[in-house]
Formats: C-alpha cells, structure tokens, sequence
C-alpha cells in the first residue's frame, strides 16, 4: 500500500517534520510518502498561502497521486482545505487531519479542539479566530459530541526574521518555528486542553495544526483524555480507508 501527504505549501522546508513525526505508524506493508507543492507555482511562504493561491495546484497533485497509483491521500493541513473537491476528482480515499480527528472522536467519546493563534504574514492564510473550527465541525456532522474549541495563542518568529530563514536557512527556520511549538505544547496548549478536560467534559482532544505533531507527549502525560496528533491521526485514517475501501 501506498499513501502520500500532501503538505499544501509552496515551500518543502517541512517535509522532513513530516517524515519524522509519521515514521514507523503505519503499517510495515505501508510506504509513506511526503510532497509539498514546492515548485509548483504556490508562492514560498513559510505558512499556509491564501487559498486562490495553492487549491488548484494541490489538487492536481492529487489526481496525479491517483495515476501515480497511490491507495489514498492525506492532505497535510487541519483546516482540511479543498478536501471536498479533492473527494470529487479521484477514486481513492481522501482525508486531511479534522476530518480523521471526527471519525476517531465518534468511537472515543466527547471531542474538543484545540487550535493555535499564528501571526498571518504577507501571502499567508493562517485563520486569526477559531470560526474555521466550528464550520468544519458543523460540515461533519459532529455536533453531538463536540465539548467546544479551545485557543492557544502560539509564538512566531518576527516576520522578517522568517524571510531571512526562509531564502537563507529553511532548516533554521523549520527549528524556530518547532520550538515555538514545543514551547505552546508545554504552555498554551496544554492549558487549553486541561480546560476543554476539566470544564468541558471532553474525553478526546485533537490538536488542530500539523506543526504541533510529535510535541504532544507530554500533554498525553499530563492529562487522562485521549490526545490525536494532526498527522498520525489522518495517516492511521487513510489507511484504514484504503484497506477496507481501496482498490
């Protein structure tokens, strides 16, 4: 079996976050893949672009994952962008990190969301407010078990500190905004989630950006609620699809 995330930015500065955050999950007789749209034409931003300006490109790669003959597909994103449309065009499964975060919160009990506070720089589409949440979880269906959206505001490095970083030191730039992360996971987020635990009843709490995979752990040692890491998640989801309903 093969499955490919898809991480919708015009930059593969986070790739290899990526490869390290899912590697060894999945199934042995499974490869992972990772791409970005790097090269592509999405214009180099070292967070997610405004969507006019990766959709179309995203969702090309999506149809070449299905010719390429990939069993299904993760897009590499909590907001779930263009996961509708991408559904459309292919026959193999499509899943992005709420979507997956819904399913395993329908099996696991009460469902809250924990979802950073990102500076938005210049070309950059990062959602200022918590609203994308709700309609996602109003698209799902879910509402019967969500215990709320719960904010963490999270460091960024200065604005034309990234820039530099970005053109002169991806690797740099990718450790900067990790440690800024890390520094929410042991701060922010996990007060968010001991509020959406204590106050709100929520049994299973997933944490709603690809950049905090991996820095979870010790939110899993603090708190007695299921934790869903936004790429481990969507990848066991996707590869479950693709063996029970794949070609």
């Amino acid at each position: 079996m093969r499955i490919l995330i898809i991480n919708p930015l015009g930059v593969d500065v986070y790739d290899p976050m990526v490869e390290r955050a899912i590697g060894g999950v999945a199934s042995p007789d499974t490869k992972v893949e990772v791409c970005s749209l790097a090269g592509t034409g999405v214009p180099p931003t070292a967070f997610l672009p405004a969507a006019s300006l990766f959709l179309n490109q995203m969702l090309a790669q999506v149809e070449k994952a299905e010719r390429d003959g990939f069993d299904a597909v993760v897009i590499g994103c909590a907001a779930d962008p263009g996961l509708e449309d991408a559904k459309d065009l292919v026959s193999i499964p499509v899943t992005a990190p709420m979507e997956a975060a819904v399913a395993a919160g329908r099996g696991l009990g009460r469902l809250a969301v924990v979802c950073p506070r990102i500076e938005s720089g210049e070309g950059e589409n990062l959602p200022q407010d918590a609203n994308w949440v709700r309609r996602l979880i109003h698209r799902y269906e879910a509402s019967s078990i969500f215990a709320g959206v719960f904010s963490a505001p999270s460091g960024h490095p200065p604005a034309d500190e990234v820039s530099r970083l970005l053109a002169e030191n991806p690797d740099g730039l990718r450790a900067a905004v990790r440690a800024d992360m890390a520094a929410s996971a042991r701060g922010s987020a996990l007060q968010a989630a001991e509020r959406a635990w204590r106050d709100h009843d929520a049994s299973v709490i997933f944490f709603a950006c690809t950049l905090w995979s991996g820095l979870l752990g010790h939110i899993r040692e603090q708190l007695p609620v299921r934790v869903l890491d936004p790429l481990v998640t969507p990848l066991l989801y996707a590869e479950m699809l693709a063996r029970t309903g794949g070609r």
